[in-house]
């Protein structure tokens, strides 16, 4: 009787073997799309333009839309401070972009700046050390305006929103802004600086050569070879296509004559992810920002799942509570209308058993003080995880240069910011004179599948293994 049922068991033990290894393997996979997710959010084509007395631009591109910011300081400070994304600053709230662009502001001249690069989940330096930039010294006598403007469109015709234009004229510092959501890009040229910073660019009116390099990220990338003298406006740039417009004016011979894009700025790299874990940001408002709203909205990034205080101190106390998202993002709105004056943000939780605690100071303008947009906040505390907007199709605008450029109002930013330990991993460059290839991509890892069939395995395996020697036994 016994043999009899030995075969159940011997069944029961075999399944029960290859459903617990078909389940290993099965349930390797959330652990490749991990690795997948973070390769797809690591900064690419990383690139510093725009550099001034006061501030610098940081630009770059990942595989996945994912939020982006800088953390910067004076020296080796590279965490004190923190610039959000242009288009979060002006909207109020974190949104996932595939191109990324980050003004730094309100900055002393003559000075080293170290900063890395916040991208999604994690913060990126170059192999353990900061990238570095230097600010130029104050310049007298700015020269007329002058600008480069244009229209960038999809090859499906739409704006390309969210764009990239890059500029760049001999050896000058390279320049760039966003494409706006009506296809349209102004770039400020006169005030360029040569690559010493020492003094402004002087350049040909006319007849100086001028390379255009347009980073679409997910919609593509497109170049321009063309003179100041055709750049009010350039000519409609379609991504996808090169152009040569050296003595030919149509967009057929432009792009016949065109062989590959001539522009020089070179990526910084390669970038590095920094395991580091537990501290609160604050990207907005900034260190002893002037807002022109009673109800800023507070925007900054913290652990996923982080139970955070915040706390509003000016002639009364404004108390919320906030949970940080699952990409690691938060979103404030005052309650109520605040007073006109300077107000200081407390933000504070206890992360790994630790209290962490994060504070900023800002200005409330009074009404009518101020010329600067005002972004009030929405009724109540959320958490804003924005998705990238697709582009749309809508009708192109004629652009016109402003006869003068007249530079927006700078918050002052202040090193001093108390940040307490910097967020969660990061990973370090160091920007300087020499720069690097970028990084090389990851291979990418198929997509996660189900995992519920693992499981109906591995049950059916251990039913099988309990019955056989259920019966095993009751045979004994």
């Amino acid at each position: 009787m016994k043999r009899e049922f030995r075969l159940p068991t011997l069944v029961g033990l075999l399944v029960a073997t290859a459903g617990l290894v078909s389940g290993l393997v099965l349930l390797r996979e959330p652990i490749g799309q991990r690795l997948q997710a973070s390769a797809e959010e690591t900064p690419r084509e990383v690139k510093v333009t725009n550099i001034s007395d006061v501030g610098f631009v940081v630009s770059w591109i990942t595989d996945k839309a994912v939020a982006g910011y800088v953390q910067y300081g004076e020296g080796e400070a590279g965490g004190q401070l923190a610039g959000s994304d242009e288009r979060d600053q002006e909207k109020g709230s974190v949104g996932n972009y595939f191109t990324h662009f980050v003004s730094v502001k309100g900055l002393k001249p003559d000075t080293v700046y170290g900063f890395k690069l916040g991208s999604g989940r994690s913060t990126y330096d170059q192999a353990g050390k900061l990238y570095r930039v230097t600010t130029g010294p104050v310049l007298a006598d700015t020269p007329e305006a002058d600008v480069a403007y244009g229209q960038v469109n999809t090859g499906n015709g739409d704006p390309a929103e969210g764009s990239i234009v890059y500029l760049q004229i001999g050896t000058n510092v390279p320049q760039a802004t966003l494409v706006k959501a009506n296809g349209s890009f102004v770039i400020p040229i006169s005030t360029m600086r040569t690559a010493t910073l020492a003094q402004f660019s002087t350049y040909e009116k006319q007849n100086q050569e001028e390379e255009l390099f347009v980073q679409g990220g997910a919609l593509g990338t497109a170049a321009v070879t063309t003179t100041t003298g055709n750049d009010e406006p350039v000519p409609n740039i379609t991504l996808g296509k090169i152009y040569d417009y050296r003595g030919v004016t149509t967009e057929e011979e432009a792009t016949a004559s065109a062989q590959t894009s001539k522009f020089t700025a070179v990526s910084l790299g390669p970038v590095t992810e920094v395991m580091e874990e537990g501290s609160i940001l604050i990207l907005s408002p900034q260190e002893e920002e002037k807002i022109n709203s009673p109800r800023p909205q507070i925007i900054g990034r913290g652990p996923a799942g982080a139970k955070l205080t915040v706390e509003i101190r000016s002639q009364h106390i404004i108390t919320q509570n906030v949970t940080v998202d699952g990409n690691g993002d938060f979103s404030v709105s005052v309650p109520k209308d605040i007073e006109p004056g300077e107000h200081t943000i407390s933000i504070s939780a206890v992360i790994n058993g630790v209290v962490k605690k994060v504070t900023r100071t800002f200005t409330v303008y009074a009404i009518g003080e101020s010329n600067l947009p005002a972004f009030s906040a929405t009724p109540s505390a959320t958490l804003v995880p924005t998705a990238r907007p697709s582009p749309t199709s809508t009708p192109t605008p004629t652009i016109k240069p402003s006869p003068t450029l007249k530079p927006s109002p700078t918050p002052t930013t202040v090193p001093g910011t108390t940040v307490t330990p910097t967020l969660r991993p990061t990973a370090t460059p160091t920007l300087g004179p020499t720069i690097a290839p970028s990084p090389t991509p990851m291979p990418v890892i198929p997509p996660t599948g189900n995992d519920l069939p693992t499981w109906i395995v591995v049950i059916a395996g251990m039913l099988l293994v309990i019955g056989g020697t259920h019966l095993y036994r009751k045979a004994g």
